[in-house]
């Protein structure tokens, strides 16, 4: 069984700054930025704008529910663990905070990245205590937590309602 980390890894490109939401941005920004992320990302599929729109409104939903508030904006995305290590030319700097850090009715897990999680039958968005809950079940023991030895093709995605609450967190 594995101890739920204690801290969070935001990856980011130093030049558009951290806690950015491409949904935030009108569609021709977006795809603007897009084009740039495909440089280094050529996988990113030409639907990917729409597809990301999606998941973030079901995702917004599934928060409220999962936290009783209403969510009015959009999150910022992290891995739960230190995913500082990896190369990633499309985001090359990391914010890792600690989890105690950001406020407990602002963030929620999904089981996986969740534009892959919202496609699932049973997808599901998980506040704070079901998440500890998941550890202490060792429910989540094949879900990589760092990646210091490689890339994890199975991780927790975190995220955070109230992106402006990390500004003042390490960046490196």
């Amino acid at each position: 069984m594995n101890a739920m980390p204690e801290m969070v890894t935001h990856r980011y490109d130093p030049e558009q700054g951290p806690c950015l939401n491409l949904c935030v941005l009108s569609d021709p920004d977006a795809e603007r930025l897009l084009d740039h992320l495909r440089k280094s990302r050529p996988a990113l599929r030409p639907d990917y704008l729409a597809r990301r729109r999606t998941t973030e409104a079901w995702l917004a939903r599934e928060a409220s529910e999962a936290l009783g508030r209403t969510i009015e904006q959009a999150p910022a995305y992290f891995f739960l663990g230190d995913f500082s290590h990896g190369p990633d030319s499309s985001r090359p700097a990391a914010l890792v905070v600690p989890l105690a850090n950001l406020p407990p009715h602002a963030i929620t897990f999904t089981l996986g990245d969740s534009m892959k999680v919202v496609e699932e039958s049973s997808a599901r968005v998980y506040n704070l205590p079901e998440m500890v809950a998941l550890f202490a079940e060792g429910a989540v023991a094949e879900f990589g937590l760092s990646d210091r030895h490689g890339i994890q093709t199975r991780f927790i995605e975190m995220q955070l309602w109230e992106p402006s609450r990390v500004s003042s967190q390490r960046v490196s």
